[in-house]
């Protein structure tokens, strides 16, 4: 402890304390075996292909919204100015990205009642209610319960459903639609990637919206899909979804075939090759409600089912639950189905398990719409969880980086989710991992698989 004491002289004491406790707590870790995938290994040995190129990128680069949906979009705005739509389209994004989850009704009737017995026992503090005369304190009652529903209003979570008209449907429109469109362009493609013999045939889409669903499965799988159905609550939604698809223009033909709008789920057992939930399930309100809808869509699916929502704690924890109950099927279900991403295992989540807050999350970059102004780029986080009927393809147990890679001089530091459920940090060099493997790990961003088996040795 001398030596330390001489040390931190000319340096401040919390970088030595910081690097003591760090080299102590590795020296206690398990030691870890780390093998590349073979094929990968070889067909980077024979040059097939380079280390960033390997089979664990999902990553899409910067995706902008097709030049003829937003020459659609400019049209469909004509009426209205595009500036105050965008300023108003950017308080609504704002508004949906730090929403709450809607409180179960017994959950809010107890936090109601605690604020009105700690309301209750400010005033005896207070006040000698044996004293008082009987209107006084019923007069006394009324003073705590107005203070209490005051208290509750500033206090506790006001979920509502938000009500969809023309003019918010259009604020929806420029606020939300480039960067769900990359969103869901990026989970497709994975699917695409992965699931090379994947042709879907049919799409449903729940809480559809202005149709950011639509495009971006038929942005990668046209040439197959005959039939487009979008469920949404808001005609106002639909017709803008459908005027969008008309290039702008009402009298125009639609830029695909066989597109219908409900706004219920059809209550037909039709089933369809994807079911996407895409930012739908904070507008309902309470957790039976969305298992219900859940239920239904799982019934409807013949292929893929997608669940997507923001990339917050309380996004992350809709999906989580929505993972949850669809594990509990599997046990009990005759039919194969497995988690086809983000996830390498089908056991708890482990950022539930360490209940610090921290969302499973993933991260696109996108253009903006390039409507009254210069387009930018810009980022956005998103949680989903995909689940697939069927036996799991290639690479679903490869390990998922579910945070950026630290590239550091000769090291890379890899944050990853692992098949053995459980948060993993792995720090790759050349000279311990062999250049394949580094250079592989060292080009692996935020999201991707990394194609490699871990041996955690006692």
């Amino acid at each position: 402890m001398a030596s330390l004491v001489t040390l931190v002289k000319n340096r401040p004491l919390y970088i030595y304390v910081q690097r003591y406790f760090a080299t102590t707590s590795r020296s206690k870790l398990p030691a870890v075996t780390v093998t590349l995938d073979e094929t990968t290994n070889q067909a980077l040995d024979a040059g097939s292909f380079k280390p960033r190129q390997h089979a664990g990128r999902q990553t899409t680069g910067c995706t902008s919204v097709p030049d003829s949906i937003v020459g659609a979009i400019e049209r469909s705005c004509k009426d209205h100015p595009v500036k105050a739509l965008f300023a108003e389209g950017m308080k609504l994004d704002n508004f949906l990205r730090s929403r709450k989850v809607p409180l179960e009704h017994d959950e809010l009737r107890r936090k109601v009642n605690n604020l009105r017995h700690a309301v209750g026992d400010e005033f005896k503090t207070k006040l000698n209610v044996t004293e008082m005369t009987e209107e006084q304190v019923t007069y006394i009652n009324k003073v705590i319960e107005a203070q209490a529903r005051k208290r509750a209003k500033q206090q506790i979570y006001a979920w509502k459903p938000i009500s969809y008209d023309e003019f918010k449907s259009l604020q929806y429109l420029l606020g939300r639609s480039a960067a769900e469109y990359a969103t869901l362009v990026r989970v497709f493609d994975e699917i695409k990637r992965r699931d090379e013999q994947f042709k879907p045939r049919s799409f449903i889409d729940f809480g559809s919206g202005v149709g950011t669903g639509t495009w971006a499965v038929s942005t990668l799988w046209k040439e197959h899909i005959f039939e487009y159905v979008s469920i949404d609550a808001s005609a106002d939604m639909n017709d803008l979804a459908e005027l969008i698809l008309r290039g702008g223009e009402i009298n125009k033909a639609m830029s695909l075939k066989n597109v219908f709008y409900r706004q219920f789920l059809p209550a037909s057992h039709n089933k369809y090759d994807i079911v996407l939930s895409a930012f739908s399930l904070f507008e309902l309100p309470s957790k039976k409600n969305r298992l219900d809808v859940l239920e239904n869509l799982w019934n409807k699916c013949d292929g893929y089912l997608v669940l997507v929502e923001q990339g917050s704690f309380a996004g992350f924890s809709l999906i989580e639950e929505a993972r949850e109950f669809m594990l509990k099927k599997f046990e009990t279900s005759e039919v194969e189905y497995h988690i086809f991403s983000p996830c390498p295992h089908h056991q708890q989540c482990p950022r539930m398990q360490l209940e610090d807050g921290t969302p499973c999350n993933f991260e696109v970059t996108y253009n903006s719409l390039p409507l009254g102004k210069t387009s930018e780029a810009s980022k956005f986080l998103y949680s989903y969880v995909v689940f697939k009927k069927g036996s799991p393809i290639a690479q679903s147990r490869y390990p998922r980086l579910v945070r950026p890679t630290l590239v550091r001089s000769k090291h890379s530091v890899c944050r990853m989710c692992t098949e053995g459920g459980q948060l993993q940090e792995i720090i790759f060099t050349a000279s311990k991992h062999g250049k394949n493997l580094y250079r592989c790990a060292r080009a692996s961003k935020w999201g991707d698989q990394l194609p490699i088996k871990i041996d955690n040795v006692e």
